[in-house]
């Protein structure tokens, strides 16, 4: 059976090709794995890029496809040169069966289009719908109004403009659901909400696999830095890290050696030209809030971190915190949880089908970060309490993900609809 995976990021052996790395796919990159045991499934892999003709390249029995164009963000699916690319990839490829990892970009619904009749199914990520009703995360109009920078002026792209543009896509996401006609999902809130715009749409579960990396860790309370905080990473207001700051000028007061440790790029400025001149909104908020607070020397950045070294953070990390608007399935709580962090995290979207509160973790509402602090407080305090969320968070998620045969059961949901088809 010959299988297209359409994903987001050139990871494995294109990134490599590309850019002179193996990007991180992260669920996929795992579940790729797991397929190197079934060799009767020929997988392949495409994905868009800034480069100027299709690039093919062979790694473990994996093809992987480049299609020229731009990256997924700023994809034109009606773009003539990117529909035929899209027809001479299907025409190579010849898959009996497409995969879509995600509905965030439209390259996949360029493909799907042209899939003229070949079945597809996609896998939930985020979903855009409420993405973009939650995208502006508490931020008030007023304070939205002094986040503009002269970045988000030229190029059309304040926070504001950003969940027009998610509202936008939302018509397209719903074109996905309709031309596949079947999702995979993690939880009842993503079924229950994709049902809700397309009713008739068939519906499989499977959990997104889990990298080895994280359960090879371990948390232990007395080697974690007493004081310590880890959050998600922190690109974009709906991950919410205006909130977790808020919380951490709270804990200061009593706690002033408390450090937050924050994924992803620097959001405080160097002071050079260029940075003003790149600078977005939401980075000014953050920088605005940080600087208010007095907080500046209770974070850590922690910059672009490979999954061995988020693992390893995570074990030497006292608390994690989720902090976002909303989330489908939140890998990073999960990944967290598996190594044993104990967690507190916004009860939105399929988090609760996670975290039973007060069990395996910590469940507050996303606005609240006043209770968000008073959750990190008792994990700072409460050695037995933190080891219990601890030992009860590492259990669940180990017993989520390693009861189920993850490559078993997407084998057998890519058979069911190709039965399904006949």
């Amino acid at each position: 059976m010959k299988i297209l995976w359409i994903t987001n990021t050139p990871f494995g052996a294109l990134g490599k090709k590309l850019y002179g790395k193996e990007n991180n796919g992260v669920w996929m990159s795992a579940l790729l794995e797991d397929f190197f045991h079934h060799t009767e499934y020929q997988i392949s892999v495409a994905t868009t890029a800034s480069i100027n003709k299709i690039v093919k390249v062979e790694e473990n029995g994996v093809i992987y496809y480049g299609l020229p164009s731009q990256v997924p963000l700023l994809y034109d699916e009606n773009k003539p040169e990117n529909i035929r690319a899209w027809k001479e990839v299907l025409s190579e490829a010849k898959p009996d069966l497409i995969q879509v990892w995600g509905t965030e970009f439209t390259h996949g619904l360029c493909a799907l289009r042209e899939a003229k009749g070949i079945p597809s199914v996609i896998y939930m990520q985020g979903y855009l719908g409420f993405i973009a009703r939650h995208y502006l995360a508490g931020i008030s109009h007023d304070e939205l109004k002094k986040t503009r920078t002269f970045r988000d002026i030229l190029k059309q792209d304040s926070i504001e403009q950003q969940q027009r543009k998610y509202y936008a896509a939302t018509e397209k996401e719903k074109e996905m659901f309709c031309l596949s006609g079947a999702i995979i999902c993690e939880n009842n809130w993503c079924e229950e909400s994709v049902r809700a715009v397309v009713s008739q749409i068939t519906v499989y579960r499977c959990p997104l696999s889990v990298n080895h990396i994280f359960v090879d860790h371990r948390w232990e309370s007395k080697k974690a830095e007493r004081h310590s905080v880890i959050c998600t990473a922190s690109g974009y207001p709906l991950k919410g890290l205006h909130m977790v700051l808020r919380a951490v000028a709270l804990l200061k007061e009593d706690y002033p050696d408390i450090k937050l440790y924050v994924p992803g790029t620097k959001m405080v400025s160097d002071g050079s030209m260029q940075w003003r001149l790149r600078k977005r909104g939401y980075t000014k908020y953050i920088e605005s809030i940080i600087r208010e607070l007095g907080i500046e020397e209770q974070i850590v950045w922690m910059g672009q971190v490979t999954q061995e070294q988020l693992a390893k953070q995570y074990e030497k990390t006292r608390v994690f915190v989720l902090s976002s608007s909303i989330e489908n399935h939140s890998s990073s709580l999960k990944e967290a949880m598996i190594v044993g962090t104990p967690s507190v995290a916004s009860a939105v979207g399929g988090v609760p089908e996670y975290i039973i509160h007060g069990e395996n973790g910590l469940l507050y509402r996303f606005e609240e970060y006043e209770i968000m602090a008073g959750y990190i407080r008792r994990l700072f305090e409460d050695d037995e309490f933190a080891c219990k969320l601890s030992e009860n968070g590492r259990s669940d998620m180990r017993k989520l993900h390693e009861s189920v045969d993850i490559a078993g059961v997407i084998i057998s949901i890519y058979e069911n609809i190709l039965e399904e088809k006949k």
